[in-house]
Formats: C-alpha cells, sequence, structure tokens
C-alpha cells in the first residue's frame, strides 16, 4: 500500500461494511443498519467512531462480548415511552431501532422517549440525533461508557465520559447538531495518541497519582480521562450516568466493562432517545425562521482578529459530509488500515474511488 491516502465513495464504504457483516453471519436488515451508521459517521469526519471500530465489534462478536444477532426486547411501552432490552446486540441496531420509535410517538404525542438497556458501544451518537432533526424534530441523545473518567479531587476511573447529542431542524440549513463525550476529548483518541507513539495536551488524562501528564503510552491501565471544564463535565456526565444507566435499570458506573478493552465481557451501556414535535409549540415554517435568523446572526458576529468565518455547531461536519459525497471519502491512515485489515480477512474487496 503506497503512501497516498486512499478515497471511497460513501455507498461504497457501506456496501464492503454489509458485506463484511453479512459475511460474518449478521442478518441483511442489522447489516445494513449497522453499515450506514458507521459510514455515515465517516462521512461526517467522525472518524474515531466510524468504520475503523467495525473489526474490533466483530472481533468482541467472535469473543462473546456481543451477540451478532441479538434481538432486542421491548421491556415497557406506552403512547409517549419505550424501554428496549438490547440482549447485548451489536449497538447500532437498537439504538436506531429506539430512535425509530421515539421518532413516531413524538409525531403523535409532541414528545416522546426511548430508553435502552444492555446495549453496546452503539458509534456516534450525533448520528441518531440526526434521525429525528432530518425529520424536522429535535432529537436528544444520552449514553453512559464505561468507566473512563476522573472527577475533581478523585484518582483513577470513577465513572464514564457519557456523551451527549442534539440535532435541531434548521430550514435552509443543514441542521445544528452537536455530539460531545463529558471528558475533554473522547478517549479513542488518547488511544491512538498511544499507538502514534505522541505526546497529548496536558488536559486531556491524569497518570496513576491523579496528576495532569502529557503521556498516554500507560493509558488505559493507569490514569483516567479528565472532565471537560472540570466540575461541569463531572455534573452534567453525573445526570447522563442517571438518565441511562440508573434509569433503565442497567449498569451503572463500574459495572460497566469497556466494549474495547474487555472483549468477552457484554458492555452493558444504556442509551437515552428524547424527540420533541416542534409542530405542537409553533408552526414549523415560524420555527425554522427562528432558527435562520440564529443562525445568521452567528455568521454575522464580528469576528476575532484572524477569523475568517464563524461556524454554527455542526456545520463544519455538514460541509465535510457534502464534500465527500461529492468527491469521496478521503481516509486517514488509521481507517484506511482498519479496512484493509478487514478485506484481507474476510476476503470482501474494498471498491476504492
Amino acid at each position: 500500500m503506497n503512501d497516498k491516502q486512499k478515497t471511497i465513495k460513501l455507498d461504497d464504504l457501506k456496501e464492503f461494511c454489509f458485506q463484511v457483516l453479512l459475511k460474518e453471519g449478521m442478518h441483511e436488515d442489522d447489516a445494513r443498519i449497522t453499515a450506514e451508521v458507521l459510514s455515515e459517521t465517516d462521512g461526517y469526519g467522525t472518524h474515531s467512531h466510524g468504520t475503523k471500530n467495525l473489526h474490533n465489534y466483530i472481533r468482541k462478536m467472535r469473543a462473546g462480548g456481543m451477540n451478532i444477532n441479538g434481538a432486542y426486547e421491548i421491556v415497557t411501552d406506552g403512547s409517549s415511552y419505550t424501554l428496549i432490552d438490547a440482549n447485548s446486540a451489536i449497538g447500532m441496531v437498537p439504538a436506531y431501532k429506539a430512535m425509530e420509535m421515539a421518532v413516531k410517538k413524538a409525531k403523535n404525542n409532541g414528545i416522546a422517549c426511548a430508553v435502552v438497556k444492555n446495549a453496546s458501544h452503539f458509534g456516534a451518537a450525533g448520528y441518531y440525533a440526526n434521525m429525528a432533526a432530518k425529520e424536522n424534530l429535535i432529537g436528544l441523545v444520552f449514553s453512559n461508557v464505561d468507566a473512563n473518567m476522573t472527577i475533581p479531587g478523585a484518582k483513577g476511573k470513577v465513572m464514564g465520559n457519557n456523551p451527549l447529542a442534539y440535532g435541531v431542524p434548521a430550514g435552509k440549513y443543514p441542521p445544528i447538531f452537536l455530539d460531545i463525550a463529558m471528558s475533554s476529548v473522547a478517549s479513542l483518541k488518547v488511544v491512538q495518541a498511544r499507538k502514534d507513539g505522541k505526546s497529548i495536551p496536558d488536559n486531556w488524562i491524569t497518570d496513576a497519582e491523579g496528576l495532569p501528564t502529557t503521556d498516554p503510552s500507560r493509558y488505559p491501565e493507569e490514569g483516567a480521562m479528565q472532565p471537560m471544564a472540570a466540575h461541569k463535565g463531572y455534573g452534567l456526565a453525573l445526570l447522563v450516568e442517571i438518565l441511562t444507566g440508573v434509569l433503565s435499570g442497567g449498569g451503572v458506573m463500574n459495572e460497566v466493562p469497556s466494549w474495547l478493552f474487555s472483549m468477552e465481557e457484554k458492555n452493558n451501556v444504556s442509551h437515552m432517545f428524547i424527540v420533541i414535535d416542534v409542530s405542537k409549540f409553533m408552526g414549523p415554517d415560524l420555527f425554522n425562521d427562528r432558527i435562520e435568523n440564529m443562525i445568521e446572526y452567528l455568521h454575522s458576529t464580528p469576528k476575532a482578529k484572524g477569523t475568517e468565518r464563524i461556524y454554527y455547531p455542526g456545520e463544519i461536519e455538514w460541509e465535510r459530509y457534502n464534500f465527500c459525497l461529492k468527491n469521496g471519502l478521503v481516509l486517514p491512515k488509521d481507517l484506511e488500515e482498519s479496512l484493509a485489515g478487514l478485506q484481507e480477512e474476510s476476503g470482501i474487496k474494498i471498491n476504492w474511488y
């Protein structure tokens, strides 16, 4: 493989992932959903949570930590709420289905909530928030994760860096959306820095003594992620823990093994999906007009010296997405290597652009 970055069409990436999962034994509908969620995430440029992880998902299924065809079950169901047991299925499928249910119920009732327990890592939360936004609805997504983050005054891993995301329809503009974890950065970025032999900023992780460090070489065996904005990130992460693991009856904090570093163990995470139908509060056109005005106000804000442009949340991701639709997805080296490994192992050929 030469040093030039590989390029692939988004649809060809989806098809490759779909075929790999089919060969692995996944049901067709589940394989299609999984390939869709992961590939679209790469389209946004969020490669840390896209198809790069597919090889490790497959390894986890083979090790028994995830059920390749785990059928989710509805535990509790009402006109505006649902509780789902994912039965340790691959994370994308019950998450996608839960958001579909929440969208449908919100259109009927104004607001709806779907909660999933006994789940697995579901990729990027922002994908599911955008499922709602594309239907002219507001989407909120929360998930707890394995304990990888410290809290102010503590030493070691105490709780997850529990992500949250939102998606908001924006009229003539692409949806506003934000997808963040409550740590300074995503833990996979620290793992990648360790793999690349690179140092990191001192506000990313702490060492074995609970002190900030620029050395990722002992993470995750030692140390922990730092919460963003200290007590603020801690407080928000605790809220997500309550809305997901506690409310669902699922795993909480140290009851949640790592999806990546404990391949044989069930991940046992929980998710929450909230959808709000703006039409129940005001006409959708009026709502969109107000959001458009807000975006235009942000765009016209006086710029700091050296700044060329102001972006609203999600705007950069949509520009990346539109670029890749026209020109193909340019793959970072680690993603290219992961896909090449899947190609070699599966025998499924990648159709490079």
